[in-house]
């Protein structure tokens, strides 16, 4: 009853949209949530497949939004990230999980693994928005995950003004295997939030291949068209 004439007066909206939030709705209005522009997961993204393979070989790529600068999508990751908002990875990640779950090849997959930051970023945000985003996925999708693979050795500073090649180098040197992995011969999914170039995500891949993977598929929350 408090409730529901606090929300009268006080009336509880959308942290996307500002529309107000319907009896029963969290955080996003369900018309927002409907509203995101998504890719079709049973068509190959042949956008993030070129951007990322032209740094290593993946096996398959899927992102789940379409991110376009101003739009709904970059304020749900500026709310995740920035925001305190980590919950939303985890909800988001379950959504990606269940419109995989079409996908024949993810049965193939045999752990997945967040794309890690640096402790000091970390500790500052507070989590790292990958995490919740694999945890949801590996809910919905039954399959293990784990923060205990990649780790990354330098804070390394905006990639922004640095060129694809640049910012590949500089993400191989960023990132590493963690001694204790127990990755080898197992086929694993690489999870990040977005996607620009892809170098980050390629070096990453290069990486687990190198260290004895089977195989490795990338997934990102969004990517560009």
């Amino acid at each position: 009853m408090l409730k529901d004439f606090l929300s009268l007066i006080f009336p509880r909206t959308c942290i996307i949209s500002q529309v107000p939030l319907a009896k029963g709705e969290q955080l996003i209005a369900t018309q927002t949530i409907v509203s995101l522009p998504r890719f079709d997961l049973n068509e190959e993204n042949t956008s993030l497949v070129r951007r990322v393979f032209s740094f290593a070989p993946v096996s398959q790529a899927w992102a789940y939004y379409k991110f376009s600068k101003h739009g709904k999508v970059q304020r749900l990751l500026h709310v995740l990230k920035y925001q305190n908002h980590p919950e939303i990875g985890e909800m988001t990640g379950k959504w990606f999980g269940h419109a995989l779950q079409e996908n024949a090849e993810v049965a193939e997959i045999d752990l997945i693994v967040p794309l890690p930051m640096h402790k000091k970023k970390q500790k500052k945000r507070g989590y790292n928005q990958c995490d919740y985003i694999v945890w949801g996925l590996s809910e919905v999708l039954a399959i293990p995950w784990s923060t205990q693979v990649l780790v990354k050795i330098e804070n390394t500073d905006s990639q922004t003004r640095k060129n694809r090649i640049e910012r590949y180098r500089n993400s191989y040197r960023a990132y590493a295997i963690r001694k204790d992995a127990n990755i080898r011969g197992k086929h694993i999914l690489l999870v990040d939030d977005v996607v620009t170039t892809g170098a980050t995500l390629g070096a990453c891949v290069s990486l687990l291949l190198a260290g004895g993977c089977r195989a490795v598929s990338v997934a990102a929350l969004a990517s560009p068209e």
